[in-house]
């Protein structure tokens, strides 16, 4: 009798372990199959533009993230014909790298699937160099006009998210937000017959901004 009882419990044991592993396995109150989730940006308003974002499930309508992005934009622009001074153009290298904490609060649906409110931050640092091109004095040839810029800014961004099976996700969404924009930069001042200085110049400013995701990754 001991025996069938013991055999017993040792299928209840064996099914209820099955049963969990096909609904996911719990801890508390909310399913852990799927904790994690990886995305890349799908460049909707800047080609030039990469970004990369993590979410961790912290609980069934609340996670947090955080994304890190990056651009880089090289051109070349030429005058129709040279200035009479003997500049041509310039050649123009611009690249930029930063951070982007976040919460998302799930209104609907369980985390990380189903409509979001998400809070996020946005801080990023850059730099640009000019260099002018063309039949110019060599000390104007060998200047670069080099610029530092940093933003910080925050956003609120309304979005919907898909899990597929086996883990394939799709998030879209969009947000209002506002940052502000810092610049340091040299400006190049001419003055008599072969003289030229160099002046730093700061700015700031703010701006009011908008944002579309789309990303696309993996849950799980």
């Amino acid at each position: 009798m001991v025996s069938m009882q013991w055999k017993l419990g040792v299928s209840l044991v064996l099914l209820s372990a099955v049963a969990l592993a096909k609904d996911g396995v719990t801890t508390g109150s909310f399913p852990v199959e799927r904790r994690n989730v990886v995305t890349v940006s799908v460049p909707i308003q800047s080609l030039n533009q990469l970004s990369l974002e993590g979410e961790r499930v912290m609980g069934e309508r609340f996670s947090v993230g955080l994304g890190v992005f990056a651009s880089f934009n090289h051109d070349r622009s030429r005058f129709e014909e040279a200035e009479p001074g003997g500049l041509e153009g310039f050649n123009r290298t611009v690249y930029q790298f930063g951070v982007a904490p976040s919460v998302r609060f799930y209104l609907t649906g369980r985390a990380p699937q189903g409509l979001w409110l998400a809070p996020r931050v946005e801080v990023g640092v850059g730099r640009s160099s000019s260099t002018m091109v063309g039949n110019l004095p060599d000390d104007l040839l060998s200047h670069d006009s080099k610029a530092d810029f940093w933003s910080v800014g925050g956003s609120a961004v309304l979005g919907y998210s898909v899990v597929l099976e086996p883990g394939f996700t799709v998030q879209g969404g969009v947000g209002l937000g506002a940052r502000r924009e810092a610049l340091a930069y040299d400006s190049l001042r001419l003055g008599p017959v072969d003289e030229t200085s160099v002046e730093r110049i700061h700015q700031s400013a703010w701006f009011l901004s908008q944002r579309i995701l789309l990303n696309v990754g993996w849950a799980f």
